[in-house]
């Protein structure tokens, strides 16, 4: 099956019709546009810390030292990202 044919089955409704799709009705887009305005709101309440970096002093706050791996367990960030973060905070 193309990509074509599952981007068409994905849109179609129970009557076949292709255009009843609105994008501004999906879920996912609603999720995008809500987690911008969180973006927005964050960096003009805090604009020096991105919310990576809050979410891991935040973390660092509540529980004490940790490992770096730990840390990107709990707030839910790869080795990499956490490695990343730390880096830019010093």
């Amino acid at each position: 099956m193309s990509g074509e044919d599952n981007l068409l089955r994905l849109v179609e409704t129970e009557d076949g019709d292709e255009n009843n799709y609105h994008l501004q009705e999906q879920v996912g887009f609603i999720l995008r546009k809500a987690h911008q305005r969180h973006v927005s709101i964050f960096a003009s309440h805090i604009g020096d810390l991105t919310p990576p970096q809050f979410a891991a002093l935040a973390k660092l706050y509540d529980i004490g030292e940790t490992s770096q791996n730990q840390l990107g367990t709990l707030i839910a960030m790869d080795a990499a990202t956490v490695k990343g973060v730390i880096d830019r905070l010093k």
